[in-house]
Formats: structure tokens, sequence, C-alpha cells
């Protein structure tokens, strides 16, 4: 990713420019007699609206804004100008489009500036590694803000182009597969392996791969059966070439693995911002997610337990049907524990819940309640004391998208808050997260849950059982 695409202020920037770009294009034509293209009137719409939107409210990472001055003494950023990751559809393909932009134009961009370049901002290295080569460093203002320079394209056609596509897709979404995979059973004593909201591609993230690949050899060596699984989220849209860029080159899971490690996917809402082709098409069209059968909702089951993991993508933060009468189905089975997968929370103490999704579910906990449940979507490593029939609850959303980290290890947390990893990486005048991703040894009806970092420490454990 490029630092530059990165910051909502830019992104504000770009958003206007090409509306005026195409508000142009379009009144010549129309003065001219000619028929305006039926893409670029849909396009204008869209831009218009999503740039109003932008300009009300940010569409950025929500509960991450630092306290104030007064109780640091310093004055941070916000998020938005290091790390905006936005959950509104055309901003996220504006990002994309751009990001292919400068893929072609790969002389604009340069990598890694050594240290004793001025426009290398101490948190880039943070967050991205890349950098437009023309842009000015950007400075801070006295109330903390970071600051670019403008800059323009030079093929505003090329990112309108892409746009345009972008929509098209996200209008015309591929198509729900109905039918789960076939349910894929498991041995009593077996190793998970989660991983939330990775597919940024980062620098960072693809520390969390080679941590997790670690622990994939070490399962080798034992002869142990192991699974590995997405939460999903593939960014900035989940545009195939996204996907391959991003996602597959670093999945722990080697092509001539595909027989012995077992590789899952959910649906995020990032994927579906280009109407979910990337995800479908590419991504578990990939020989290693085969046994996934190109459906985004399915189970795997062993004496003990269940785990049902359930698309709250295609809807966002939604569950598309027919996957409630699905669950209701096999939460009517006494005989296992049920523990839940989804890429969209049920609750937060952060933000809300996924309203669509809590509809939905929540007349089906209060029949049938559950033991476990692990969702991304929010860029944390937070567990749950029980709550809404939901006995172990957890987040793990921390597995690529670089956020704050505000609070200290002593604070306490808000209930249902238990526990939140909170070692902070501090560059700057700000203290990022630390990634990482849960390991899950199940034996019989217990699972042994591990919660390690990007450096590799394992910094919190539980049992489930």
């Amino acid at each position: 990713m490029i630092a530059e695409l990165l910051n909502r202020d830019i992104m504000l920037q770009q958003l206007a420019d090409i509306r005026e770009d195409l508000e142009f294009d379009i009144a010549r034509r129309r003065q001219a007699g000619d028929e305006v293209p039926s893409d670029d009137g849909i396009l204008l719409e869209e831009l218009k609206r999503a740039e109003a939107s932008e300009r009300r409210v940010s569409s950025g990472q929500p509960g991450f804004d630092p306290p104030t001055a007064e109780r640091r003494g310093v004055e941070p950023a916000p998020l938005d100008d290091f790390a905006f990751f936005s959950r509104e559809p055309v901003v996220s393909l504006l990002q994309s489009a751009l990001d292919a932009y400068f893929d072609e134009h790969a002389d604009e961009v340069v990598e890694d500036p050594p240290a004793d370049d001025r426009r290398a901002d101490a948190a880039d290295a943070i967050v991205a590694a890349r950098h437009l080569r023309d842009v000015p460093a950007p400075v801070r203002t006295d109330d903390g803000r970071r600051l670019f320079n403008k800059f323009s394209i030079t093929d505003v056609r090329f990112v309108r182009s892409l746009m345009a596509e972008g929509i098209r897709l996200f209008r015309g979404r591929h198509a729900f597969n109905n039918h789960p995979a076939a349910p894929h059973s498991l041995p009593d004593k077996v190793r998970l392996v989660i991983v939330g909201d990775w597919g940024s591609g980062l620098p960072r993230a693809q520390k969390v791969a080679q941590q997790i690949r670690k622990i994939v050899e070490a399962g080798l060596r034992e002869g142990l059966a192991q699974h590995l699984i997405h939460l999903g989220d593939v960014y900035y849209s989940g545009w195939e070439r996204e996907v391959r860029k991003r996602f597959l080159p670093y999945w722990p899971v080697q092509a001539n693995e595909v027989g012995v490690i077992g590789s899952w996917a959910l649906n995020g809402n990032h994927e579906m911002y280009s109407g979910g082709f990337g995800y479908y098409d590419a991504l578990l069209g990939d020989d290693r997610f085969q046994r996934q059968q190109q459906s985004s909702f399915f189970s795997l089951v062993n004496r003990h337990w269940k785990i049902l993991a359930l698309d709250t993508g295609w809807q966002d933060g939604g569950l598309k049907d027919p996957q409630s009468d699905w669950l209701a189905g096999e939460l009517a089975d006494p005989t296992r524990s049920v523990l839940l997968l989804s890429h969209h929370q049920l609750f937060s103490v952060y933000e809300a819940g996924s309203r669509g999704l809590v509809a939905k579910i929540a007349p089906l906990l209060e029949r049938t309640p559950i033991k476990a449940w692990f969702w991304g979507h929010e860029h944390r490593c937070m567990t749950f004391r029980p709550h809404q029939h939901v006995e172990y609850a957890v987040c793990a959303g921390h597995g690529g998208v670089p956020v704050y980290m505000w609070h200290d290890v002593g604070e306490g947390y808000v209930p249902p808050g238990e526990y939140e990893y909170r070692k902070q990486r501090w560059s700057g005048l700000e203290p990022w997260a630390t990634f990482g991703f849960a390991v899950l040894e199940f034996d019989g009806p217990t699972i042994h849950v591990r919660y390690i970092d990007e450096d590799g420490n394992e910094h919190h454990t539980q049992d489930i059982s």
C-alpha cells in the first residue's frame, strides 16, 4: 500500500478532482449534443453522494479516537491521517483504482526510504512502506494533523474507468451461493489458526503470515491435523487483482500442502465493495480453498464440536438467507458444542453490533445459547465475558490493519470486555496496536486458545470447554 492513499484528506481531494473532471466531460458532451454514457451518469451520482457523505463524517475506522491532549500532553494525528481504511464502497473503490494506477506507473512510487530521508515519517514503517516519489513530505500542524501537499494524477480517465467498473460490480454483485460447503470432518485433536482482517498485504501483515507459518511447520512436524481460517476483508475493495496481490501470495499454506492443511476464508464487507467476484472466483477458486466448494458458509465437525462459519459480508453486517434457516437446523443438534465464526461482530464495547446480523441471530441464540464465537471487522484483539447468550466471545480482527492503541495495560475493561491486547508500538506521537492471530488447539471437549502476536510472542491463553 502507498502512504498517500491511506490519508483521508488526500482521498477527499481525489474524489473532488475526479468529480470535477467528470462534470466537465459531461457538460462538454451535452453542449455538443452527444449522448452521455450511462456509466458516466451513474459514476457522477455515486461520486457526489460519497463525497458529500465523507465531508460530513469520516468513513474510516471508528472507535480509535485519541484521548484529549490534556490527558496525554501531546497532540497526536487522527488515525485517518495515517491509516484511512474506508467503509464507504465508493471511497474504497477510489483507493483501489488509484492503487492500480500507481501499479501501472511504478516509477512514481518509492519504497522504504532511508532513515535519513526527511520525508520518512516514523509512523510510515508501522503502516505503509511505499510513498509517491514527487509528493513532498507531509508536515505536522500545530494541532497534530499530518498534512500532505496536493498532488494530481496524470490519467484521470484511467481511474474513472476503474471506478465505473467497480461500481457496476458493486451494484451487480456476484450471486450468493445458497448451498453450504459439505460438512468437513475433523479429528478430535486438531489445530485451527484464525486470523482476521489480514488481507492488507502490508509488511506487518506479512510478518503475521510468517508467524503463522512457524505454527504450521511445527504442526507438520508433529503430524497434527491443521486448518487455517481467514475471518474476512481483503483491501481496499476485494478486487481480483487485490486478492492476487495482497492475499494469495502470503497465505501461509503452500500449494503442495493442499491435501494436508485446510484453508478457509469468510466473506467480509470489503470483498463485496467490488461485488464479491474477487472473493468467490479468485480466492475461493484457488486450489488451497477447494474444500470450501466456492461457498461462503460452511461447517467443520468432530465428535465434540461443530464449527459453523457464516457470511455476514454479502449483506454488509447482515445474514443473507438461507443462512438463518441453515444455522437453526445446525443448532438443533444437542450432541456437540457450537463455535461460530463470522466477519462482523455480534457486539462490542467500542462500536455497535451489526444490526442485520443481530436481528436474525438473536432469536436463535435465545432459544439455543452457544459456547463460543470468533469474529473480526473491528481491528482489535479482545475477549469478552458471557454476553448475549454466547459464553466465550472473541474479536480477532487484528491481523493486518494498523490502528491506535491508546489504552495502557493496567487500565480496566468496559463490560462485557474481559481482556484486550494492549502492547503499544510507539512511533512519533502515536501508539500503534500490535497485530496477531489466535491458535485453537482442540483436544476432545476442550479448546485451548493461544493468542500470538506479529513478533511471535504468546500474550494470552484461555480454555473453552
